[in-house]
């Protein structure tokens, strides 16, 4: 029994921390929005520099130092490098262009679809808890848009770039764990890889943003919390859960984003806004449930 009981636990373990970090993808827009008005490229560039230099200290610390270097060799490291690029120029613009709700939403709400699909690694429960909780992003997108002024098409454009980028962050993440590269140093040389791609983007626009108390707060936040320990979180939890499955996990960032937008945004969340927010947290339920049965999860 308590065999069974701590099998269960570990195999919830790493759901759990796919979901963490999710929840803290889930606080980017709101950040941004609450934060100096930053050009979508300097925003990113940013953020991914001083990611790079923390994630490459942090790998220095505990001792994966001999470590980076390898890394550099592995192409699932170089796919991520470049999909955090993609990710973070798309995802800025979109909440610009979109809206912290609408571009969130799609971004993330698309990226299942096109995992599964590039993937073909699905099962029947995970199509089921799939579309309960696309059902209910429908409901909450419906919701935001006809409590806000439509959103540009270029905006969802670039939401659905940053969904493509995010589906293939994972799929990397996933090869990364099964070439058995270390999270510590896998995230270093990924992200450093990323912020050396995006440092022209760092001088396209006027910056002095940087200088600013209000500018500095929110590239820190943006690479502490949604980038360190974000990314942490859910590239551990990569080492046992399917990309299809990461990916599902990830619809809670929406959830989140819509939360946040609600209490410190003053958005309105109508009843098809919590039913849609309902639905969602239920297809991550069964998602969740389904990876504490018998068999392993991930075999990648």
């Amino acid at each position: 029994m308590t065999t069974t009981g701590s099998r269960v636990a570990y195999r919830l373990h790493s759901p759990g921390l796919v979901l963490g970090g999710a929840a803290l993808f889930g606080t980017i827009g709101t950040a941004q929005a609450l934060g100096p008005d930053i050009p979508a490229g300097q925003l990113a560039a940013a953020r991914l520099a001083l990611a790079a230099v923390l994630l490459v200290l942090a790998a220095v610390a505990t001792g994966f130092s001999a470590m980076l270097g390898p890394a550099i060799g592995h192409f699932p490291t170089w796919w991520a490098g470049l999909s955090q690029i993609g990710f973070n120029l798309c995802f800025f613009g979109a909440v610009q262009q979109a809206g912290v709700a609408v571009g969130t939403l799609v971004a993330i709400g698309a990226t299942p679809i096109l995992t599964g699909l590039v993937t073909r690694r699905v099962s029947r429960s995970w199509m089921v808890a799939t579309g309960v909780a696309l059902a209910g992003l429908v409901l909450l997108v419906r919701a935001q848009m006809v409590s806000e002024s439509a959103p540009s098409g270029v905006g969802i454009m670039l939401a659905i770039g940053a969904a493509a980028s995010y589906a293939t962050y994972i799929i990397a993440g996933n090869a990364a764990a099964a070439h058995q590269l270390e999270t510590q140093p896998y995230l270093a040389v990924a992200f450093s890889i990323a912020a050396l791609g995006s440092v022209p983007f760092l001088f396209t626009g006027d910056m002095t943003w940087v200088g600013t108390v209000d500018g500095a707060l929110l590239v820190g936040y943006l690479a502490v919390f949604t980038t360190v320990v974000a990314y942490s979180l859910f590239n551990r939890g990569l080492r046992d859960v399917r990309p299809s499955t990461a990916s599902t996990l990830g619809l809670v960032e929406p959830v989140v984003a819509a939360l946040l937008a609600y209490l410190l945004l003053g958005e309105r969340l109508s009843t098809l806004g919590v039913v849609g927010a309902a639905l969602i947290l239920l297809g991550l339920l069964m998602i969740v449930r389904s990876t504490s049965g018998p068999g392993p999860e991930a075999s990648p």
